[in-house]
């Protein structure tokens, strides 16, 4: 914007019209200030929800992440005893054959 020089002593009608041009001027920038504040103030709201979400995705990832971990310990558990079972399972059949051979004697 363009900054005029107001001389004292110039005639009332011109210095009206500066008045008048200044007085506009300064409405202009008080609507544009009043523009910026309020999307500043949109924009505040609109981190806050994107915080709340990150914070809310990030409790979200953490209780996963412990399922997981119990679902892997689980799994791990289940393998160890299917092995213990295929073991059993294993000496049992040995022992049957024997006993059937034993048997057949």
């Amino acid at each position: 914007k363009e900054s005029k020089i107001v001389i004292l002593g110039g005639s009332e009608e011109n210095l009206k019209k500066i008045l008048s041009e200044k007085s506009a001027q300064f409405e202009e920038s008080t609507e544009t200030n009043s523009k910026l504040e309020s999307a500043l103030s949109e924009a505040n709201d609109t981190i806050t929800t994107l915080q709340s979400e990150v914070s809310s995705s990030a409790e979200k990832i953490k209780f996963l992440s412990e399922d997981i971990a119990n679902v892997r310990s689980e799994n791990a558990r289940l393998v160890e005893r299917a092995n213990q079972l295929e073991s059993s399972f294993t000496d049992s059949s040995k022992q049957l054959s024997i006993e059937v051979t034993h048997l057949q004697e």
